[in-house]
């Protein structure tokens, strides 16, 4: 009768493995995979980016310090804290003596969530840290993914239906950040898309409503798949500062039934700015279960960083009446240039994170632009004046000269004197740069034309007549041509007169590329240390020959031993380790 059962459970397991979907065994095997992270680590995620947390090895991604796990609840992995003010308690006052109210909020009982070590960096540090394997970046087998459509199909299948997807797209990056295969599979499987156009704080000038309908139109124009939606479906936010989330609250109340409950799951490239609307969309219906979260030093909540695949895994929020809100792993891409770069310093000032400021220049044939030592745009040909005005990040150096002097520049202070990025052996490794020639055309006063650095920002051209420009990237970052966002800046900002110090060299910038310079001289001089102490230990020591199947010394019956290396007898046997040996 045990044969038979078996038989006939196996029989069903493997019928119900023939009638499965390919998302319903991904969504079994993703089970089974969450099923043993969880019994091998500590059977809590981290808040921040969503991998299980665990203690054992510090180059896989999740891992945090037992040390440190310690202070958290093994339940629900929180922790409370709370500043105690200075001074000494005191049981009553007198009555000449005026009491003195502290209402501030730097007293108030702070809720920490469960981080791993390099979400904690990230958040606290802004610091990439060593590189950490795994996540949801990894395909079968352990490999790295190839192609960005395998990281799409895998978002896609684990998606649950009749949900509602809220795409994020930078406006900053718009053709990067778009991801027309994503959208295509999601309309595939019927599931309402709302675009959410992110960063709308960082365009120039005030948000007035004929400027954002202005570039809802120039969205909407931009790409022919968004044409399909109903113009009502876009909506213009800012993660940053909770712009446009009435109108997005509108937009959801027409896709949602609260009678019938739906997940939502916010969808995009990497640096997209998904993780930032995900802890201010939670901030605006009044989660309580996120933990103390400070918006403006990025600390708390879900880590956000503009190194590029933060989030890990999904990492699910539940909402009132039985929705919930995900937040996925970004769509990474090896076309931006924030793909090239490893350090923080110069992700941290490529992205901008606040109100751009454009800067407009007067370029000849002959002349070229330096975009810190990342990009270069030289005017080839082109009759009278160009006037480019440049839309990049203020912690972004800019430079004009003649273009036969450009590449010397460059070879001379890139690093120092042109950044990012801010280290000279990341500016060799961005080397050679390949050249995209680009025709663009201008009126007087109106660009009718911008040339986009994939990753970085874009320029406007304007100047009568047509412009032939080189654009010098590194290999692999694309350069695109598209109508202008933001046509008339040059003609109500005016033109400004080149000077070295417009841009990105500030006290403050100087005193942060010293710290650089005196992080990585102590680095080299504490390795270099640790490496003459490995080699004195190693020419100090004595070999000693024991049998492999010898599970340990009894150091108080070895008599010779003793006397050789003056070791006190011991009353219990001590385990030999492969140091010991060797000792």
């Amino acid at each position: 009768s045990s044969s038979s059962s078996s038989s006939s459970s196996s029989s069903s397991n493997s019928n119900s493995l023939e009638g499965a979907t390919a998302a319903q065994l991904d969504e079994m095997l993703r089970r089974r995979e969450d099923q043993k992270s969880a019994s091998r680590g500590l059977g809590l995620r981290c808040s921040g980016c969503g991998a299980w947390l665990h203690s054992n090895d510090p180059e896989e991604h999740g891992y945090i310090p037992e040390e440190a796990h310690a202070a958290f609840s093994s339940t629900s992995g929180r922790k409370k804290s709370f500043k105690v003010p200075m001074g000494v308690p005191v049981d009553w006052v007198p009555d000449a003596v005026e009491v003195m109210r502290d209402t501030s909020v730097k007293y108030k009982t702070l809720t920490r969530l469960a981080t791993c070590q390099r979400c904690y960096r990230l958040q606290h540090y802004h610091r990439t840290g060593p590189a950490v394997s795994g996540g949801f970046y990894r395909m079968e087998g352990g490999r790295a993914w190839q192609h960005e459509a395998e990281i799409v199909e895998k978002i896609v299948r684990r998606l649950r239906k009749q949900s509602l997807v809220l795409m994020v797209i930078d406006i900053l990056d718009f053709e990067t950040s778009l991801v027309p295969e994503l959208f295509d599979a999601c309309r595939n499987r019927q599931m309402p898309v709302i675009f959410v156009i992110n960063k709308v704080d960082c365009l120039p000038g005030g948000a007035t409503d004929e400027k954002l309908e202005r570039v809802k139109v120039w969205v909407r124009r931009m790409s022919r798949q968004i044409r399909n939606v109903r113009s009502s479906d876009i909506v213009l936010v800012s993660a940053k500062s909770s712009f446009g989330f009435d109108k997005l609250e509108q937009r959801l109340r027409h896709h949602l039934d609260p009678q019938d409950p739906k997940w939502i799951y916010v969808l995009g490239r990497v640096n997209a700015g998904k993780s930032t609307f995900v802890n201010r969309f939670l901030w605006y219906v009044g989660h309580r279960h996120q933990g103390t979260v400070h918006h403006k030093r990025t600390v708390g909540g879900v880590t956000r960083s503009p190194i590029p695949g933060t989030t890990l895994h999904f990492v699910s929020f539940p909402l009132p009446k039985q929705f919930r809100l995900v937040d996925t792993p970004g769509i990474p891409s090896s076309n931006q240039l924030t793909a090239k770069l490893n350090e923080g310093i110069d992700l941290y000032s490529m992205m901008p994170r606040k109100k751009i400021n454009p800067i407009s220049y007067v370029l000849h044939t002959g002349r070229t632009l330096l975009v810190g030592a990342l990009a270069r745009i030289d005017q080839v040909q082109g009759g009278g004046v160009t006037f480019v005005t440049s839309f990049f990040s203020t912690d972004v150096t800019l430079h004009v000269c003649r273009t036969q002097k450009a590449q010397s520049l460059l070879e001379r202070k890139a690093g120092d004197f042109f950044f990012p990025p801010h280290n000279r052996e990341d500016w060799e490794a961005l080397n050679p740069l390949v050249r995209h020639r680009v025709e663009v055309f201008g009126s007087s006063d109106r660009a009718w034309d911008d040339i986009v650095i994939a990753g970085v920002g874009w320029i406007a051209v304007s100047g009568f007549g047509t412009k032939l420009l080189d654009v010098w990237v590194p290999e692999g970052v694309k350069v695109f041509r598209r109508p202008s966002l933001l046509p008339n800046e040059m003609q109500s900002r005016g033109v400004t007169r080149f000077h070295v110090n417009h841009r990105a060299r500030s006290p403050r910038i100087f005193r942060r590329k010293r710290a650089i310079v005196k992080a990585k001289r102590d680095k080299e001089l504490r390795d270099s240390l640790r490496a003459d102490q490995a080699d004195v230990e190693s020419q100090e020591a004595a070999d000693v020959d024991l049998d492999e199947d010898v599970p340990f010394v009894d150091i108080s019956n070895s008599a010779d031993l003793s006397q050789e290396f003056d070791i006190v007898p011991s009353a219990e046997p001590t385990v030999a380790s492969s140091r010991d040996r060797r000792a």
